[in-house]
């Protein structure tokens, strides 16, 4: 799983209104991280910002919450 994926599943899971902070994204994401695989914090802080850059996370203070695009292609890409 990469770390955007995991995000994304760490985001939906929450299910927090106001989006989920960076500390509880990456606690979930570690909680449910295989043994087999290390914990680069690097990557998780890039592949945060690639997203947000992207287009696909929106940043709200200190929270991140899924854009309502990446939501509306998610849905198309499922059918």
């Amino acid at each position: 799983m990469s770390y955007k994926a995991g995000i994304v599943s760490a985001i939906d899971e929450l299910k927090d209104r106001m989006g989920s902070s960076m500390v509880a994204i990456k606690k979930h994401m570690q909680a449910n991280l295989p043994s087999d695989k290390k914990w680069l914090n690097a990557t998780f802080l890039t592949a945060l910002k690639s997203g947000v850059a992207a287009g696909d996370f929106i940043k709200v203070k200190n929270s991140y919450k899924l854009s309502p695009e990446f939501k509306k292609k998610r849905i198309d890409a499922a059918k």
